[in-house]
């Protein structure tokens, strides 16, 4: 990793770096540079945010390639890892990464990368069913399409309940806000948070210009708080998701070309195994 690299990976990465001490000294203290100035409107002291992850670490460890952050990830860790750590699982407290929930999720309001990818993967199986050559192999196909089908479903079906309650808690409907834990964002406060060099850049264009008088207005208004923040949230949540769009093409070009994903291995029998103790799931 080449310090010019930090500005464009993910939160979780940052954290990764930071607390690996295999690192050199000064890429760790350029990555803790470069995490400050992310979370600079956040609420959550810096302490606490670089060991947001510990609990997944702790588990999986502090290499990169254990993680679909990883730059050579692939769509069969893409599958093991869902059905391993987040297939009915609570959203809070699940072990992905923070930033690994924009690739991998069941709550993906804002998040619609693993919903495609499902629905190309179950199309991809229905294609390998025709072809299966024995009838065991033909039963863990279609163990594994129907858990997919049960996950896409799951997701619309809990939107369109959410929308028909309370549109504004559809925002919150994202496994990485899950994470948040809460409304954390200062952003109404913005213009206190400001520096001078800051706010000299924000006005001197007509576009921030009107971005201050919006935020101002914010800060005084009659708004939802609760509102503002959740939004301020989703849009730190797709700020850092836009980190892991090499990751996303790498694996979209997998799935549509046809990626046979080994549904045999050992990491997807233990998933399974996971899965029936979890959900009590037979399959007849």
């Amino acid at each position: 990793m080449e310090i010019r690299d930090l500005k464009n990976i993910s939160i979780s990465n940052l954290i990764l770096i930071i607390l690996n001490d295999k690192n050199n000294d000064l890429l760790r203290r350029c990555g803790e540079v470069e995490l400050r100035k992310r979370i600079k409107n956040v609420g959550w002291p810096y302490d606490d945010l670089l060991h947001f992850d510990d609990k997944v670490i702790k588990q999986r460890g502090l290499d990169v390639e254990n993680y679909l952050i990883s730059p050579n990830v692939n769509m069969q860790q893409l599958m093991e890892i869902f059905f391993m750590y987040d297939w009915k699982t609570n959203y809070n407290t699940n072990c992905l990464l923070f930033s690994e929930k924009h690739l991998c999720n069941t709550a993906d309001f804002a998040a619609p990368f693993f919903h495609k990818v499902c629905n190309i993967e179950i199309n991809n199986i229905s294609q390998r069913l025709e072809k299966a050559e024995t009838q065991s192999q033909k039963e863990q196909l279609l163990l594994f399409k129907q858990l997919l089908e049960e996950r896409n479903k799951k997701s619309k079906q809990n939107k369109k309940e959410i929308f028909k309650d309370d549109h504004a808690e559809l925002l919150c409907y994202n496994e990485a806000m899950y994470k948040l834990g809460g409304p954390i964002f200062s952003c109404h406060e913005f213009l206190q948070n400001c520096s001078d060099e800051e706010l000299y850049k924000l006005l001197r264009t007509k576009s921030g210009i009107l971005e201050a008088n919006i935020l101002g207005f914010l800060n005084d208004s009659f708004f939802d708080i609760d509102l503002i923040q959740n939004l301020c949230g989703l849009n730190f949540v797709r700020k850092d998701s836009s980190k892991l769009n090499k990751q996303k093409r790498q694996l979209f070009h997998e799935v549509r070309s046809g990626y046979e994903i080994n549904y045999e291995t050992e990491g997807m029998q233990k998933a399974l195994q996971k899965i029936k103790k979890i959900d009590n799931f037979k399959h007849n």
